[in-house]
């Protein structure tokens, strides 16, 4: 079966129908772009400015739900972001289903080195060089002229949990990961699929070693990046960037095109001009940093 009814949603995550209990449900998609076949949650009022007027069931609080116009069918609880998480576990099923039944389809002039895996439901282009030892994962497309270093993961899961009383409550990935032409990925670097959407490269993105790109993750044409650098989920960068080693990028923010970031800098909200940036201050006896930090603290 490859879909749920929204009684037997309910019951997953112990919600009240409002709507069509024998509604099917085919998916569970992001807010914005839901159709009548899915599902999505609305954890916050800011959210529905964007909803989707076509989504075919909405997992959300009693509150929110009287915010939303027009007949809806709604799964109501408590806690919306841990619903979520619920029905994530119960959609990877089928998700797990469409991918054991794809084969995975080849280009031409590939080459694979020792001990590489390639899952179900993967396309893989022209001219493709993947060394020693790397593990690709189902949903998985790469474009023509790409190399993929020995140690690289593609399409693992996300780092997504719900707090739930005494532990955590497992996001289930389903979406993939989408890498365009001339795209090469360093040695030991990790790309993790999308939470519902794919993690993209785009074309010419160049990836040094041991880098890690986390879930729902958008990267621009001919950005390139440095080693060590990690980029946090859902964050967007732009165009012909350039980020130096050792990186951070926080979550959920979105880099102009044509921005460097130097070395060791620690992105935490949005660049929205192209520029160098940087944050970093040079190595001195510890007593000297607080020293320091404290007369920073003074300026206003």
């Amino acid at each position: 079966m490859d879909f749920f009814s929204l009684e037997h949603l309910s019951k997953i995550v112990s919600g009240e129908i409002k709507g069509d209990p024998k509604k099917q449900i085919y998916n569970i998609e992001n807010f914005a772009v839901c159709n009548s076949n899915s599902i999505c949650f609305i954890k916050s009022k800011i959210d529905l400015k964007n909803l989707s007027s076509d989504a075919g069931a909405i997992l959300t609080t009693s509150e929110i739900s009287k915010k939303i116009n027009g007949e809806s069918n709604f799964l109501i609880v408590d806690d919306p972001y841990l619903g979520f998480a619920k029905l994530t576990e119960e959609f990877f099923k089928i998700y797990e289903k469409r991918n054991n039944g794809v084969e995975s389809s080849l280009g031409k002039n590939i080459s694979i080195g020792r001990n590489s895996v390639i899952n179900n439901n993967c396309v893989i282009g022209d001219n493709v060089r993947i060394h020693d030892n790397v593990s690709i994962y189902p949903n998985t497309q790469i474009g023509d002229n790409c190399i993929i270093h020995s140690g690289v993961v593609i399409g693992s899961d996300g780092f997504g949990f719900a707090p739930v009383k005494g532990g955590w409550c497992k996001i289930h990935h389903l979406g993939g990961v989408h890498i365009g032409n001339n795209v090469e990925i360093g040695a030991n670097s990790v790309i993790d699929r999308g939470a519902l959407d794919n993690t993209v490269l785009s074309d010419g993105v160049i990836l040094d070693n041991q880098i890690h790109i986390a879930h729902n993750v958008q990267i621009g044409e001919n950005t390139a990046i440095a080693a060590q650098t990690a980029i946090a989920g859902s964050t967007t960068i732009g165009a012909n960037c350039q980020l130096s080693g050792h990186v951070g990028v926080a979550d959920h923010l979105n880099i102009a095109n044509g921005v460097t970031v130097l070395a060791h800098t620690f992105v935490t909200k949005s660049i929205t001009k192209a520029g160098v940036y940087s944050g970093i201050m040079p190595m001195q006896e510890h007593s000297d940093s607080l020293k320091f930090i404290a007369k920073l603290k003074k300026i206003k």
